[in-house]
Formats: structure tokens, C-alpha cells, sequence
């Protein structure tokens, strides 16, 4: 065998046991990335397996021709990718928009590199144009868009999260969980739960306990619970707005306005979360000028109970219902600034009672399970 070989030229020499390492990891690597190292001698090349999705063949994080073909995607890339074509079908981006290195590595946090991969695989796909010096500019129209989607790979990462939740949501998981236990009963790896659990903390449905042990914050878990929630919400924020000491300040009524009027104009450009967390920021920001402690009181435990619930079904709600609600919520601004409360207090009828007929539709299953 060719590491035997190796290893016995290599015996008696200093450093052989290194050399002898490095010899082992490049056939490893490079038989797990392309065609194995063949053994001194051997002319005969090998032929390489088609792979069964087009998704598992993928260009190099550099402009220069694939020195193997069959290199498969790094999962990166594929979530950057995932994230165009995701973003591509839900109204973010419009045939003929213009998608930089740049910007997406802005908006994603990550390096340039793994961003210039995905642009070019979905290049190779003719999904995008190319253009020299300017970038690439997206031209598939909405069914090749979906195509592509569908033959992608799931982000593991992202399909456990909303599985977590969801069973969550559904009373499959209890309110303390094991970290072991959960990997055994989904099966999964545990590097990948972790980092999913990660994420669940960092979002706030999860607080981190000793011993691998983890525990769900609260949250509405039942429709009726929901329901409830909501007709909560109708009595006290539209009450908040009619306080005699209601007063806002203005810099911060501003700062939101720009928030949500940032959301709309650049829907793209911002994650589930963003939604979230500038949707808390309006509900909180009217309920802390009401100058009642025990509203903002309230207004921040809704919040926070609505977290778990909006974060596993934002993905099932199309952008243009997001786009509705910043609307509305700039219409409702406009009218506080204006010292229009009464028409504020319809508005914010109106916007959380159109919020609350979105629960009965996803339960008659209008926007999915």
C-alpha cells in the first residue's frame, strides 16, 4: 500500500512520522474533494461519478476554471446561495436587480469568499448575468428560480431550527431539554445541534443551563393562547394611545420611522429577526409614551412571549404581508406625530386585528402547518 511505502522510505529519518501525516491527509482530503491520489506507477485515471444533484458540483471560491468538476458545494456557499434564490422568490429581489460581493458579505457577516462562490455557481446555472468589472445581475425568471430552490440541499442548520421550534410550538418537547437526548431523539450530529441551540439562545427562546441542559422561555403554545394574546393586545395597546399623559419622544419616534422605512426599501438586505426585533422596537416605543408603567409592562411580556411563536412562522409569511405591516406601522406613526391619537388608536385596530386574522388563516391552513 502506498502509506506502508511511505512510511518504511520515509523510517529512520527525522520528521518521518510528520511526513508520514501529511502523506495520509492528502489522500484523505483529496479523495474526499476529487479523484484519489493514485499509486506511483499508475497511469490509469479514474472516472469520476456523476453526481445525482447539480447542486454537488460547484465552482472554487476563485474566478479560475475548476481544477475538478465534481468538487462538492461547501455548505456555506450553499447557504449563500440558498439565500439569493430564498430571497429572489419571496419579492426581495426583481429580475434585473444588481447583487455585489460586496453587499451580501455586508449583510450576511461572512468573508467575500464564500460569497464570490455562490454568485458564480448560480452564475454557472444561469440563474445570474456576469458582467466584468460590475457584477452579477439576477435574470431567471420566477419557475427557474424555483426550480433551482427545489434541487438545493436543505440547510441543516435552518431546517433543525424551525423543527425545534415547531415541535416546541406543538408541546413535542418539554420546557427543559438535554442536549445528548435531543441529539439521540433527532438523530442529528451534535456539533450541528450545538450550534442550533446556539442560535436559539442568541434569538431568546432559549436559556443556556448547566450540564448540556437547556430550557424554552415562555411562549404562547396553543392557537387559543394566540387568540388570546391578540385580544389582549387590541384592549391595551389601542387604550395605551389614549392615555391622557401619552407623550413620545420624537427622536425615537424618528429613529423607528427610519427602521421600518429601511425594512421596506431594502427588504432584502435584513433577516427574520430584523422584522422581529423592529416590530418589538414600534410596539414597545407607543407603549412607553402612554406614561403607564403597567402598559410598557405588558406590551414587553407579549413580546416576549411572541417570540418563539413569530420566529417559526415568519418563513411561511410572504414579503408583501411584511411589507403591509411596516405600512401600517408608519401610517400609525404618522398620525401620533400628526397628535392625531384617536386615528391612531383605529389604525392600531385595524393593523393588530388583520395580525390576528393571520393566526386563523395559518390554522385553517392557509399559510401552511
Amino acid at each position: 500500500m502506498v502509506l506502508r511505502w511511505e512510511a518504511t522510505r520515509l523510517s529512520g529519518r527525522r520528521g518521518a512520522d510528520l511526513e508520514t501525516r501529511i502523506v495520509f491527509l492528502a489522500r484523505d482530503v483529496h479523495g474526499f474533494f476529487g479523484p484519489k491520489i493514485q499509486n506511483p506507477g499508475d497511469d490509469r485515471r479514474p472516472s469520476p461519478a456523476i453526481p445525482e444533484n447539480p447542486w454537488m458540483a460547484a465552482s472554487q471560491t476563485d474566478d479560475k476554471p475548476l481544477a475538478s468538476p465534481l468538487a462538492p458545494v461547501a455548505p456555506l456557499v450553499q447557504r449563500v446561495s440558498r439565500y439569493v434564490l430564498d430571497q429572489a422568490l419571496a419579492g426581495g429581489y426583481e429580475s434585473g436587480s444588481h447583487l455585489t460581493e460586496a453587499e451580501l458579505a455586508s449583510r450576511l457577516g461572512i468573508s467575500r469568499t464564500p460569497v464570490r462562490a455562490a454568485l458564480r455557481v448560480l452564475h454557472e446555472r444561469a440563474l445570474l448575468a456576469h458582467t466584468p468589472n460590475r457584477g452579477y445581475t439576477l435574470v431567471a425568471d420566477r419557475q427557474a428560480l424555483a426550480k433551482a430552490r427545489r434541487e438545493m440541499p436543505e440547510d441543516e442548520e435552518k431546517t433543525l431550527y424551525y423543527r425545534l421550534l415547531r415541535d416546541r410550538l406543538a408541546g413535542k418537547l418539554p420546557t427543559r431539554v438535554n442536549e445528548l437526548e435531543l441529539a439521540q431523539a433527532y438523530a442529528v450530529p451534535r456539533p450541528l445541534l450545538r450550534t442550533v441551540l446556539t442560535t436559539l439562545l442568541q434569538d431568546g427562546v432559549l436559556r443556556g443551563r448547566h450540564y448540556q441542559r437547556w430550557e424554552f422561555t415562555e411562549t404562547l403554545d396553543s392557537v387559543e393562547s394566540e387568540r388570546e394574546s391578540y385580544r389582549f393586545r387590541l384592549t391595551v395597546e389601542c387604550a395605551g394611545l389614549r392615555e391622557p399623559g401619552f407623550k413620545v419622544d420624537l427622536q425615537r419616534l424618528r429613529a423607528c420611522r427610519e427602521r421600518q422605512q429601511g425594512l421596506l426599501a431594502q427588504a432584502s438586505r435584513y433577516s427574520w429577526m430584523d422584522f422581529f426585533e423592529a416590530n418589538a422596537q414600534f410596539h414597545e416605543l407607543l407603549a412607553s409614551a402612554s406614561g403607564n408603567r403597567f402598559f410598557l409592562d405588558a406590551v414587553q411580556q407579549q413580546n416576549r412571549l411572541r417570540r418563539m411563536s413569530d420566529l417559526s412562522d415568519y418563513p411561511l409569511v410572504n414579503i408583501d404581508l411584511l411589507h403591509k405591516s411596516c405600512h401600517e406601522h408608519l401610517e400609525i406613526l404618522d398620525s401620533v406625530e400628526r397628535g392625531d391619537l384617536e386615528a391612531a388608536a383605529g389604525h392600531m385596530r385595524r393593523h393588530l386585528s388583520r395580525a390576528s386574522d393571520l393566526v386563523e388563516q395559518r390554522v385553517t391552513g392557509v399559510l401552511g402547518d
